[in-house]
């Protein structure tokens, strides 16, 4: 896939609904994240869900793209917005869609009276970092994800090359 950016095309930003579980599966699965199947999406939209914290993109009745935007507090700062599992569908990356949920998540932010957002982006995504550097973010920490079997199994994430570099890097191959 080329690098050239694409056509940008105009989406609606609409909250999320229980009728999107398929495709919120569908994208979580395409980038190897929890919540990837869609009976665990809709028990989560019954039990937990808050309807306003998802946004949903979409291009012609299509749901192309979701993030999630929760408020969270922290003394030294205030209410601040966190933004998790934000997707595009391959197909409609570098066309506008990811910009548009997060201008929609900022303002939602700002009406909520937040004084900044986070997000987190994998280091192996350099597209990503890219897109949130020109949109403004910059890094304030580092984390690690670490995991340890509980049932004799490996349960390695689907990014195995980006595993290696990284193991190569820390002396953990």
């Amino acid at each position: 896939m080329s690098d050239e950016p694409r056509d940008e095309i105009r989406v609606t930003v609409r909250p999320g609904r229980l009728d999107d579980t398929a495709v919120e599966a569908a994208l979580h699965a395409s980038a190897d994240w929890c919540y990837d199947d869609e009976a665990i999406i809709a028990e989560y939209h019954d039990d937990a869900y808050e309807p306003s914290s998802v946004l949903v993109a979409e291009l012609d009745g299509q749901v192309v793209g979701k993030l999630e935007l929760f408020r969270a507090y922290k003394a030294r700062h205030g209410f601040f917005a966190l933004v998790r599992r934000f997707v595009v569908h391959p197909d409609y990356r570098g066309r506008g869609v990811g910009r548009a949920l997060l201008e929609s998540a900022i303002a939602r932010a700002r009406e909520q009276g937040c004084s900044f957002v986070e997000l987190t982006v994998d280091v192996t995504n350099p597209q990503a970092y890219a897109f949130y550097h020109r949109e403004g973010f910059r890094p304030d920490r580092v984390e690690v994800v670490l995991r340890r079997p509980l049932d004799g199994r490996e349960h390695r994430s689907a990014h195995a090359a980006q595993r290696i570099e990284w193991g190569a890097s820390t002396g953990e191959g």
